[in-house]
């Protein structure tokens, strides 16, 4: 809906351009027009020899003046009209922007983390490996997973199985690079590209990563409870993504199967 509006207040905007040049041009017309009768008037008065012939010329110009008066206070209150709308057009086009950019966000953002969504993630892996490709770079792949998450669940509430999940989001934030893009790619699980990474850095930054999280506890009902994860690790050879995630996915849960807590490339 904000799209379509957004749509037809451009169109409206383009309509009121186009009356306020068209007034603007008959302004001009109209003085052009009044200068002409000026000047034809003023050379008959120059010719006069009779007051008798001056009177009606000059009743014939005080006509004309009130005349123009009349126009130009008509169109100056039109442009002024047009000026008003055109502002409130773009006040809305600009509101309509923004609208649509917190709908885009949304659209690629999962709601309760802030993270990508599966969506945002298919589009941002996309871009990275054409970029890959493009300069010859490695790129890697780290799917992660919650542990022991349904038992946080049981004991603590969902309401704590939440705000684990943001927990690990927030702290990946301030641990990972700028170009490292986390996305949720379900439930409890989590991907992670890693750009201009060889796999072996790929598995130290996962690693390093786990590491924080043993540093950071977050406070639930009175208790300090800590978050681990376990996680896969692969690199792109080429291949579609899918095939990437699914030896991450092999990785993870052979880290799970190894004692939890662990990151294994794949």
């Amino acid at each position: 809906e904000a799209k379509d509006r957004s749509v037809q207040a451009q169109s409206q905007m383009r309509e009121l351009l186009a009356t306020f040049i068209e007034r603007l041009a008959q302004m001009d017309e109209s003085s052009g027009s009044y200068s002409e009768q000026m000047e034809r008037c003023a050379d008959r008065i120059s010719r006069a020899t009779e007051l008798k012939e001056i009177t009606p010329l000059l009743e014939e110009v005080m006509a004309a003046t009130r005349s123009v008066a009349l126009n130009s206070r008509l169109t100056r209150a039109e442009l002024q009209d047009l000026r008003e709308r055109a502002e409130a057009t773009h006040q809305e086009m600009d509101q309509l922007r923004q609208e649509l950019d917190r709908a885009s966000i949304q659209a690629r953002h999962d709601p309760l983390t802030g993270s990508l969504n599966r969506k945002g993630f298919d589009e941002a892996i996309g871009r990275e490996i054409a970029r890959a490709r493009r300069q010859g770079k490695p790129l890697c792949l780290a799917l992660l997973d919650l542990d022991n998450f349904k038992a946080l669940n049981d004991r603590l509430g969902h309401e704590a199985g939440d705000d684990a999940l943001k927990h690990l989001v927030q702290v990946t934030r301030e641990v990972m690079r700028p170009q490292d893009q986390l996305a949720r790619y379900g439930g409890e699980e989590f991907v992670l590209i890693l750009p201009d990474t060889e796999l072996a850095d790929g598995v130290k930054a996962m690693e390093r990563l786990q590491r924080e999280l043993t540093t950071r506890y977050f406070l639930k009902q009175k208790e300090h409870v800590l978050i681990t994860f376990s996680a896969g690790v692969s690199q792109l050879e080429g291949e579609d993504y899918a095939d990437a995630i699914r030896r991450a996915d092999e990785g993870m849960y052979l880290a799970k199967r190894s004692g939890k807590n662990r990151v294994l490339a794949a």
